[in-house]
């Protein structure tokens, strides 16, 4: 490397010439890479849990001129609670194979103990997605009524919105309501 040196306002500044890796890397910035596109296959276990599949759910296409709550939209919604619902029948049919067939004998009593503690969280995840499915229902149910999409509120029945209910299908309250809702219960139950 080569060390030049100018003069600049009375002062001596020093530069370090470019070396050929640098020269390189400048030409390879230059140049316009393309753009591939790239297709990733995501293999999705049968049961990804709440959170997971949420985040699997495709976001849909408004269009400006598109009616709230149209067939497309209920389409979109259904498709989705019904594949929701799929999964966690799948997950509770498995969940009770796996405790009937299983018939294991412990030799130490906290083996015994830390399985059936297992089976205990099983257990209470798959009575809280007993919940989520009646929920799941009814908002299956809502859209044949025509009342899905709209706050259940009778002193509201706003719109909840396309995005809040993707993130949150089974959405029955509009945004408003239920954070007044939250608040009460707080009061309530601290």
């Amino acid at each position: 490397m080569a060390i030049k040196k100018t003069k600049k306002n009375s002062k001596t500044t020093t530069k370090k010439s470019t070396s050929k890796k640098t020269a390189r890397k400048l030409v390879l910035k230059k140049t316009p890479s393309k753009k591939r596109s790239v297709v990733k296959k995501i293999r999705q276990p049968s049961y990804l849990g709440e959170e997971a599949f949420l985040a699997t759910i495709e976001p849909y296409k408004l269009n400006k001129k598109e009616k709230y709550m149209s067939a497309k939209q209920k389409k979109h919604f259904l498709k989705i609670l019904e594949r929701w619902k799929q999964l966690l029948q799948l997950e509770q049919s498995r969940t009770a194979d796996k405790i009937q067939n299983n018939s294991n004998h412990f030799a130490d009593d906290s083996d015994r103990a830390t399985h059936e503690e297992g089976f205990t969280l099983e257990i209470k995840t798959r009575e809280r997605e007993r919940k989520l499915l009646t929920k799941i229902d009814r908002s299956i149910k809502g859209l044949s009524n025509h009342d899905y999409g709209f706050c259940l509120n009778p002193n509201c029945g706003v719109e909840i919105g396309i995005r809040r209910l993707e993130a949150r299908p089974t959405a029955s309250l509009c945004i408003d309501c239920k954070t007044l809702e939250e608040i009460t219960e707080k009061q309530q139950y601290g």
